[in-house]
């Protein structure tokens, strides 16, 4: 058999990179809110758009053609949910808007767009991500939550400098009726010198962190002021002196 040296080898490997297909762009969305899904049409006379949900079996979710919305065989799932830029598609933009983004909105949507030059595919991811995170106090104690998430998700805590005391929060998930989780962490912060806590909130898909400054509660005698620490010496001293001049004026008497 004829020997093959390695920049044969090279050359034989290389080109297979160029039929490997490139992944599908993602687009992240929040859970109730609305999401726009990217899309380009050739220019020209006569546009016509469709999108699919392709990971559901190729729902109809939007369709535009004769110059107009073309909802008549539109999936139910996406009833009164869905809108295209209309004033944009001459210039080439076929993107789709989503409203109350839901579960069964997840996964791989197809743009198909066609005119009088030609037509295209193109294809997107639609994922999820965690919505906002809050944190507030009250008293002395912080509460971290978040609302419409899923999958189900995990919720941590930690402290900057890390804390020598343990922390001793309080963990809750709701399963809400549309499938989606709430999740409230609560905590008591231990006394002591400034901390910043950290809350973070993952799924399986993504992770988001927000930060708290939790201040000291009640500032310690030596940190207050010299010259206020001097006045209350004096006060006090003034107030006893004035007691006891009364009270030996009158035992004079």
């Amino acid at each position: 058999l004829p020997s093959l040296n390695i920049s044969s080898i090279g050359q034989l490997i290389i080109p297979l990179k160029y039929f490997l297909p490139a992944a599908d762009p993602e687009v992240s969305c929040v859970f109730r809110q609305s999401c726009l899904l990217p899309c380009q049409i050739q220019l020209g006379s006569d546009p016509l758009i469709h999108w699919y949900q392709v990971s559901a079996g190729d729902l109809l979710v939007h369709s535009y053609y004769h110059n107009k919305d073309q909802l008549g065989k539109q999936n139910q799932n996406f009833k009164n949910r869905t809108s295209l830029i209309l004033d944009q598609i001459s210039t080439g933009n076929a993107s789709l808007l989503l409203k109350e983004v839901n579960i069964q909105d997840e996964g791989r949507y197809k743009c198909y767009t066609s005119t009088s030059t030609g037509y295209k595919e193109s294809f997107i991811n639609l994922q999820t991500e965690v919505s906002d995170i809050r944190i507030h106090q009250d008293g002395n104690r912080i509460t971290c939550s978040s609302e419409g998430i899923y999958p189900q998700p995990e919720l941590t805590w930690s402290t900057e400098p890390p804390s020598n005391t343990t922390l001793n929060e309080t963990t809750r998930i709701q399963k809400t009726e549309d499938q989606l989780y709430n999740i409230s962490s609560s905590l008591t912060g231990p006394d002591g010198p400034d901390l910043i806590y950290s809350c973070s909130i993952r799924t399986r898909r993504n992770q988001k962190t927000e930060t708290f400054i939790k201040p000291e509660s009640v500032q310690k005698d030596e940190d207050l002021p010299w010259w206020l620490i001097g006045g209350l010496i004096a006060a006090a001293v003034a107030v006893i002196i004035i007691i006891g001049v009364t009270v030996w004026y009158k035992c004079k008497r």
